[in-house]
């Protein structure tokens, strides 16, 4: 009888997309956080359907990536069980990362539905908030990548090295000026680590003999 194909490690890649659908074609180009009340509530007011679908995606990518750091979290501690804290550590980051854009996605809901029924101060105070709502999440991803970088670079296992070192130095960029590019560059990380994974499993699935049907 022909295995069912594991679809878990592809939640990283799902993550990325719904992200980047998100942020871009839905999202678009948002006021700025010193941005005139007058100009959120008109851009709100305008493309209120828009953004408030734009939260909900972010949301559903949130989810993505819960199912995404169980699974890396599962992978690591398969590939070499023990009491290493780097698979938990990997785990509690894509918490803490999923948590963050949930409160960003909520944040985001909110302005969208309120904006043009509240004082517009109180629309550009909210307005100024989204813009600059990125630590919690962009902290959770940089950890969750350096974890996991840091325990294939120590353990040579599972996936190629190379990608721990890679994922190190996305981690160490995440803290100078130019983190923005690092946060794009996790999610092309997470991408490949999601893909591999993947291709890993199946080919594992390929690889073990079929189960027999058992004679009634």
């Amino acid at each position: 009888m022909q295995q069912k194909r594991n679809l878990a490690p592809l939640t990283g890649a799902l993550f990325v997309v719904l992200v980047l659908i998100a942020f871009i074609p839905l999202g678009g180009n948002t006021p700025e956080g010193d941005d005139s009340a007058q100009k959120v509530v008109a851009f709100y007011s305008d493309h209120e359907t828009k953004e408030i679908i734009a939260s909900v995606v972010l949301g559903l990518g949130a989810v993505a990536l819960l199912f995404f750091a169980a699974t890396l979290k599962q992978r690591l501690e398969e590939a070499k069980p023990g009491r290493d804290i780097l698979p938990t550590v990997a785990l509690a980051a894509g918490i803490v990362a999923s948590g963050g854009f949930l409160a960003a996605a909520a944040l985001h809901f909110a302005l969208a539905d309120y904006a043009g029924d509240i004082d517009a101060s109180a629309a550009q105070a909210l307005n100024a908030i989204d813009s600059d709502f990125f630590l919690p999440f962009a902290m959770g991803i940089a950890a969750l990548v350096f974890a996991t970088s840091l325990w294939l670079v120590r353990n040579k296992l599972l996936l190629p090295t190379w990608l721990g070192w890679v994922g190190i130095v996305i981690f160490i960029v995440s803290f100078t000026p130019v983190g923005f590019i690092a946060f794009g560059l996790a999610g092309i990380w997470i991408v490949v680590v999601s893909i591999l994974l993947y291709l890993r499993d199946e080919k594992a699935t390929a690889g073990s003999p079929a189960t027999a049907p058992r004679p009634g």
